[in-house]
């Protein structure tokens, strides 16, 4: 089975977006956390299953659903590991 590897910048990603959603609500914020956690944990099932965002850079992105907009992760696939790359919210600004 695949391996989740998560770079330096998605685990930035990660904290940047509980710190945002704590102001308003901890407990979203959590919950938020475990939804992008479990989902890209889910990709060791499947991991061809995101959409492929750059064919040649082998750049996919998979959604996960939360709240109005949900978050995106950006991944790709080396080997036996699925390295998650970065995290962004659904309204973010991010490479297509």
């Amino acid at each position: 089975m695949s391996e989740i590897v998560w770079t330096e910048s998605a685990i930035d990603d990660l904290n940047r977006h509980y710190d945002f959603i704590k102001l308003n609500n901890p407990d979203a914020a959590s919950r938020a956390v475990q939804a992008i956690v479990s989902s890209s944990e889910s990709l060791q099932q499947n991991p061809r299953r995101g959409a492929i965002v750059d064919e040649i850079a082998g750049l996919r992105k998979f959604l996960v659903s939360f709240g109005k907009y949900g978050f995106i992760i950006h991944y790709v696939i080396l080997e036996d590991d699925i390295v998650i790359l970065r995290v962004y919210h659904g309204r973010e600004n991010r490479p297509r």
